[in-house]
């Protein structure tokens, strides 16, 4: 099979591809293309995956530092805790001076082993079930970092529940004015495993070069505005085959309540092929430069919320 096409028609479901392929004639605005010619199919494809899963698994990530923070200031060292939003927990603490330890808030040089079940740190939070080890790097002025080796950790979201195996950094900031409170959470990572289920599929990632930062910004306590930027490497393992690209942000994509891409630049590298990918309110717009060679050789858009859909 064709590595360079195989990876983009791997990512739909099958009844998504199906569909797709009787739309475009079976790919019939391919014909002539190159044989390392990324498809129509496979283009929608990465560009779904590249738009989503990143920045939901950079949310992931800071729900184990929140849900842990919010244990630390309820909960007590070696005795299981009730999640303020449902579901138990339990840590233990090494490092630091008794007093830090003790005075609820996570402070530099300690480390906490914490296993969760169903645990929410809030009502309406995203649970998270499993283990994990967070090593505080600094804490104070409304910034906390921490380097957190995930052990199979699983955090339920609302479209999807991811699971992280690995280690990474997290920085998380906060800072509000008047009403408005904008959570900035910058997540990079060597290389982390992930497993994203929704609905019937699970596929399966390996996420690289990971350096990812998500914006959140809430009014009165409702989401105003999302966006993400970075760099990152994606392998995927899908039901019908396996690719890898490179993806980076030309600036932040915006994303709406229902994790939509609704404004934004980014490009997509592989060996071959590099797609640049342009989205506004309600169209997404994929150029393929076959070969890499700096020419657009085609044009597609799509709905921006069906490929969402299509993610993971």
């Amino acid at each position: 099979m064709n590595p360079s096409l195989s990876p983009r028609l791997a990512a739909l479901p099958a009844a998504a591809l199906l569909t797709l392929l009787a739309a475009c004639g079976g790919g019939g605005d391919d014909a002539g293309a190159p044989i390392n010619a990324v498809s129509e199919s496979t283009a929608s494809t990465m560009s779904a995956n590249s738009a989503v899963v990143p920045t939901e698994s950079t949310e992931a990530a800071a729900t184990v530092l929140v849900t842990t923070q919010a244990l630390v200031a309820g909960g007590t060292a070696s005795q299981t805790y009730d999640c303020a939003g449902g579901g138990t927990a339990m840590f233990t603490v090494d490092g630091g001076s008794v007093s830090s330890v003790v005075n609820g808030e996570l402070d530099a040089g300690e480390v906490y082993s914490v296993n969760f079940s169903a645990c929410r740190g809030s009502a309406g939070a995203a649970t998270v079930d499993g283990a994990a080890t967070l090593t505080v790097i600094s804490a104070g002025s409304g910034t906390t970092v921490v380097d957190t080796d995930t052990q199979g950790i699983t955090v339920t979201l609302p479209l999807r529940t991811l699971t992280l195996d690995g280690a990474s950094t997290l920085s998380r900031s906060v800072e509000t004015s008047g009403n408005e409170t904008t959570v900035t959470s910058r997540w990079t990572s060597d290389g982390i495993d992930l497993t994203s289920v929704r609905s019937a599929r699970t596929s399966t990632y390996r996420l690289s070069a990971v350096d990812l930062t998500r914006t959140v910004t809430t009014t009165s306590g409702v989401v105003s505005a999302t966006s993400s930027s970075g760099t990152h490497t994606m392998s995927a393992d899908l039901p019908n085959g396996e690719w890898t690209i490179t993806t980076a942000t030309q600036g932040a994509v915006s994303y709406d309540a229902n994790g939509v891409p609704t404004l934004g630049n980014w490009t997509i590298t592989l060996p071959n092929n590099r797609l640049l990918i342009g989205v506004v309110p309600g169209t997404l717009t994929v150029q393929a430069d076959w070969g890499n060679d700096g020419d657009i050789d085609r044009t597609w858009t799509f709905s921006p919320t069906t490929l969402a859909a299509e993610a993971g």
